[in-house]
């Protein structure tokens, strides 16, 4: 029989709703994951505020016969545009076939919000004790 050992990557998993099927994994202890992330948290702000003046040039009190904006397709393709945009990036962060585990095909942006809000904890609480741990050496 070979020797072995047993390495721990760090790797974190992590359900969705409570839901096994769907799982997001990544490894906050590695160093380009969270080079990523942060990278990824300082673009978007940037982006946000291309979207946000955006949106504002889209803003309207100019209605439809309906009574609906008549500004409401653009702005729908914004909304789109911002989910196609998070969700690449998430993907691109956390690995292919993260947003669709994530969020399946719902496109809201308060989703993205929520998990955000839901995974930065996970990764702030790994790197804190990761820099810890090498402060302590000292």
């Amino acid at each position: 029989m070979a020797n072995t050992i047993r390495i721990d990557t760090g790797v974190k998993r992590i359900l969705v709703n409570g839901d096994e099927s769907r799982v997001i994994e990544f490894n906050p202890q590695d160093t380009l994951f969270a080079e990523r992330f942060y990278n990824l948290l300082k673009e978007f702000e940037t982006k946000a505020e291309e979207f946000s003046a955006r949106a504002d040039e889209l803003i309207t009190e100019e209605v439809d016969e309906f009574g609906i904006p008549v500004n409401t397709g653009a702005l729908l393709a914004l909304t789109s545009e911002v989910c196609q945009y998070l969700r690449g990036q998430i993907d691109h962060v956390f690995g292919a076939g993260t947003s669709q585990a994530a969020f399946g095909d719902a496109n809201t942006l308060n989703m993205f919000e929520q998990f955000f809000e839901g995974i930065t904890p996970f990764i702030q609480r790994e790197r804190e004790q990761k820099v810890k741990k090498y402060q302590a050496r000292k």
